[in-house]
């Protein structure tokens, strides 16, 4: 599925070959995300991520970079993580040199222009009021900070806009200079390829990247003691709740079980929450649960949007659901679980961008690369016991944290009734 090389330089390099793709994706994935940043540069890490398409040694102006990506009818993006930036290209198969080019030069040779980052520090400032403004991802951020108090995990990957608009260009480059390295970064490439073409290329581009490497490491504070309530009270026509607990890392073997729970409980129009909260109740458009894991942390979160006037209604099924799911699943139940979670997976990875990306996450995260049959095997290993098992563990009260975003003005803590 994959090969893999670590240059003299320290950075990784690994090529996923789909023959029958027309497309090919390229891949940057740098150790530079929101929870290695100090409290005081907060959303650094995405500043950056902007500032790196505004001009570079080469490409002098924005222009100059999306022009040349859209003039071969290509997609540039990136995105920032909590423990990762990607940079990604996705073109047709003659264009591949070109993609590996212009990632390379921006995450390289970008140049910081001073105008450049007053201009885009008010365009950052806008999308973090855009967030603000926006019911879900203000309720997002509120869940988080509940989950991980005064921690690198519960603050909003944008940052603030006070931390952001104090950001100087010293502390752009300085930034650069300590996390953009050769031995933090990983370069995946998915498409009709070899392995020793895309050496090639990549090889003639890399030379620039900062040698070494950091610890991947960064606070967490998981335990939680008693129940958590956060309530950002604002007009609306709708109620948006979310139930989360702690969850279980990417490396704990648990973490498949995990999964396997939240598909059950909120995963898909057949799972327990969309039967009882939509389909028996009629109480919510969106119903549904996701798992996070992280090199240290993780959580389950459901969330719901509700009217406000059948919001404490919500809130007790929701519960209600969580104790009933600490019982562990059917067999059907788990079955079914279990194909979602590989058909879904199969099903992304005919794509060459989400290949590129997983299996360059995974090596950049975890430092391995599983297949698709190995990671099959692993959901196909988890039992009925296995759920009941993590979810008597992660699903007790004084673990829980409820957020609620919404014409409301106060909520009970939340307590899983007995089953």
């Amino acid at each position: 599925m994959y090969q893999r090389t670590v240059l003299d330089s320290g950075l990784t390099v690994v090529t996923c070959p789909m023959p029958n793709s027309r497309s090919v994706s390229v891949a940057l994935i740098t150790g530079a995300g929101a929870c290695y940043e100090r409290d005081e540069e907060a959303g650094i890490s995405h500043f950056i991520e902007h500032l790196c398409f505004k001009g570079t040694s080469w490409r002098p102006t924005p222009k100059d970079i999306s022009s040349e990506i859209e003039g071969i009818g290509g997609i540039l993006n990136a995105s920032t993580g909590r423990e990762e930036t990607v940079y990604w290209a996705k073109v047709t198969r003659p264009h591949m040199t070109t993609a590996i080019d212009l990632l390379f030069d921006i995450t390289s040779h970008s140049v910081f222009d001073r105008q450049e980052i007053e201009k885009e520090r008010q365009v950052v400032i806008e999308e973090i009021n855009m967030s603000l403004d926006i019911p879900q991802q203000r309720l997002s951020m509120l869940i988080d900070s509940l989950l991980w108090p005064a921690q690198p995990l519960g603050r909003d990957i944008a940052g603030s806009k006070e931390t952001i608009a104090s950001v100087d260009r010293d502390a752009i480059v300085g930034y650069v200079q300590t996390h953009y390295l050769s031995g933090n970064t990983v370069a995946c490439v998915a498409g009709d390829v070899t392995h020793e073409e895309v050496l090639k290329e990549i090889e003639a581009r890399c030379k620039d990247i900062l040698p070494g490497a950091l610890p991947r490491e960064y606070r967490t504070v998981p335990d939680q003691h008693e129940p958590r309530v956060g309530v950002d009270s604002r007009d609306g026509e709708q109620a948006h709740i979310c139930v989360a607990t702690h969850g279980v890392s990417r490396c704990d073997p648990r973490r498949y079980a995990l999964d396997a729970l939240s598909v059950v409980l909120g995963g898909g129009m057949s799972s327990r929450l969309f039967t009882e909260i939509r389909e028996k109740r009629g109480l919510a458009y969106d119903i549904h649960s996701y798992v996070e894991h992280f090199l240290s942390a993780g959580s389950l979160v459901v969330y719901a949007g509700v009217d406000p006037g059948r919001l404490e209604e919500c809130s007790e099924a929701l519960l209600q659901e969580l104790s009933r799911i600490r019982l562990g699943p059917t067999e059907d139940e788990l079955r079914r679980a279990k194909e979602l979670i590989k058909g879904r997976l199969e099903l992304r990875l005919e794509d060459t961008q989400n290949t590129a990306l997983w299996c360059g996450g995974q090596q950049l995260l975890d430092g391995e690369i599983l297949t698709l049959e190995e990671a099959s095997a692993h959901v196909d290993g988890v039992t009925a016991a296995d759920v009941s098992a993590v979810a008597e563990e992660i699903l007790r009260t004084e673990s829980l944290s409820l957020a609620v975003v919404g014409p409301v003005r106060t909520m009970a803590s939340p307590e899983l009734p007995p089953v």
